[in-house]
């Protein structure tokens, strides 16, 4: 190995020191007087011969490691990527300052100069380059230093996708072109066009432009359910829409189609029902495919599900427990755009394979042409949730497996359980600004509320209709001492409201609100405070009623708020 400018330095000031010590002793011997030789003849005893002691090893002194360094290449701007020194194992990390002259002396040679230098997320230096000259830095650089490249299929899309700055242009078959935009609008009712906000209409015409496979992504509040039935509008006439959404957000979802759109019938809107419990132990008891029918029927009501119609509907609005339960006929149907509300509920397991509910919508997805998702906490906590998403609307644009994107995008590592055992942990990322780059340059658009503020109308209200069981009136009327505990044997058992009241009389304003408890906290569950997202804003919440304030309170504790 070649020895450093340092190593040499401190040999040579050894071999000086080593000849003049050998001078100091030669001149301290010539000075003394001379012994007598016949002192020598002297007869002496012989004493016990002491063993050999083993020779002393000389310690060489641990050579200091070469100053070497990582240059990582990533991805800031749809036009421009940095170059970011980081430390390598077993070598010395020199200071950033170092590092920048080092990378300064190589691409000198090419004629690339950096156009400034910035600020990385966690607290580091990089410096900035010009997209177009990645492919000569890159070369340059291998030559000199340790390289992380762009991931190539990154590469490859964003510097597509820069081309068409300042006016859209199709990179994908689904792609189209913004004239084909601007006659798919002109298909709205002139009501729903007129009330959709600036912002808005620029979240229609990204989800147009890309073929409607788009995550809209904007924070709560700002009206992603209108816009992706403006979406939907335009594609309509292509067949069956189906909505996936919580079980508490299907009469919220059926009202809004009916509303902005009043060619839709509710004849044409099928919702599909959550609540099984009247049957399921009848279920239990059948085989496979007579399950599966007697099911649907239930489901639906009526025996109206859309395989057994003879026409079908054009809206189906389903939970997603119902359309795993329903895959086999919802794959049956051709649907001609998809809309997944809530979707950072198809998040990806460890394992290799996924939990029923994931597994149904990502096969029916694989199945639609068209796709809407919408989350204002696409990624609670980890970019790792966010694979199964991104993969729905552009297949392998994040890598083929979820494990691939993860060797990517997630400081993967294997951390020792408490019994030994080693797992894997996906919860930070890297590379997190050139993620967020190629998310908002092909499926991502997100927006918040202090960048769209001055659009916004003083206050939106919005009523969230839930569906009443006989057990959360039985709890109500038991929480205030009406009713005793042993007369709710039987409140499992789903009865409408009107017949409630019939027998038991009408419900006071404490005990309604206490019976909507459960069905609020459901659509609470959804709100990124207690979903555990990161990045959570704050909220207020009314009541009028102390036990219904205590209520909520117990489901903030309970989620650990």
């Amino acid at each position: 190995m070649e020895l450093t400018e340092e190593q040499l330095k401190q040999i040579e000031a050894n071999r000086i020191a080593a000849l003049a010590k050998r001078k100091a002793f030669l001149e301290s011997t010539s000075q003394q007087p001379q012994r007598n030789p016949w002192h020598l003849f002297k007869c002496q005893k012989i004493s016990q011969p002491q063993p050999l002691q083993p020779k002393p090893q000389l310690i060489q002194p641990n050579p200091q490691p070469d100053i070497k360094f990582l240059a990582r290449l990533e991805v800031c701007s749809p036009d421009s990527f940095t170059i970011t020194p980081l430390p390598l194992p077993n070598f010395r990390f020199p200071t950033f300052g170092t590092c920048f002259q080092i990378l300064n002396n190589i691409l000198s040679q090419v004629d690339v100069d950096p156009s400034h230098f910035t600020q990385t997320s966690d607290g580091g230096k990089a410096c900035v380059l010009k997209l177009a000259d990645y492919r000569t830095v890159l070369k340059q650089l291998k030559a000199g230093v340790e390289v992380e490249e762009i991931p190539w299929t990154t590469f490859n899309v964003v510097e597509k996708l820069s081309r068409s700055v300042g006016r859209w242009t199709p990179v994908r078959p689904e792609h189209l072109s913004d004239e084909v935009v601007d006659d798919l609008i002109r298909k709205l009712p002139k009501s729903l066009v007129d009330v959709l906000l600036p912002f808005q209409m620029d979240g229609l015409r990204f989800a147009l432009r890309r073929g409607g496979r788009c995550l809209i992504a904007d924070e709560m509040g700002l009206g992603k359910t209108l816009q992706a039935i403006a979406i939907a509008g335009c594609f309509m006439d292509e067949g069956a829409i189906l909505v996936v959404c919580p079980a508490v957000l299907r009469y919220s979802w059926a009202e809004e189609i009916e509303r902005w759109f009043p060619s839709c019938l509710p004849t044409d809107i099928h919702l599909g029902c959550t609540d099984i419990a009247g049957f399921y132990s009848l279920i239990l008891e059948l085989v496979w495919e007579l399950e599966i029918q007697i099911f649907e029927k239930h489901v639906f009501g009526h025996q109206d599900n859309p395989v057994y119609l003879t026409r079908c509907p054009r809206v189906v609005v389903i939970s997603y427990t119902m359309l795993h339960r329903l895959r086999k006929s919802m794959l049956e149907r051709k649907w001609a755009l998809m809309i997944v509300d809530e979707s950072h509920h198809v998040r990806p397991s460890k394992k290799t394979s996924e939990p029923g509910e994931i597994k149904a919508v990502l096969d029916v997805a694989s199945e639609v042409k068209r796709i809407i998702l919408l989350s204002g906490t696409p990624s609670l906590s980890r970019p790792f949730d966010i694979f199964h998403q991104i993969n729905m609307l552009w297949p392998g644009l994040l890598g083929i497996t979820k494990y691939e994107f993860a060797k990517t995008y997630c400081n993967l590592k294997y951390i020792k359980g408490v019994q030994g055992k080693y797992f894997a942990d996906y919860s930070k990322g890297i590379r997190l600004e050139e993620l967020n780059v190629l998310l908002k340059q092909t499926v991502m658009i997100r927006r918040l509320k202090e960048q769209v503020l001055q659009q916004l109308p003083p206050k939106r209200r919005q009523i969230i209709r839930m569906s009443l069981k006989r057990s959360d009136i039985v709890s109500a009327k038991t929480a205030v001492g009406v009713m005793k505990i042993d007369d709710s044997e039987n409140a499992s058992e789903d009865m409408p409201l009107e017949s409630f009241d019939e027998h038991d009389g009408k419900l006071t304003n404490q005990e309604l609100g206490i019976a909507k408890l459960s069905g609020f906290c459901e659509w609470l569950s959804f709100h990124p405070l207690i979903a555990g997202s990161d990045n959570a804003p704050k909220m207020i919440i009314f009541a009028h009623h102390h036990k219904v304030l205590d209520g909520v309170q117990v489901r903030f504790l309970s989620a650990g708020n």
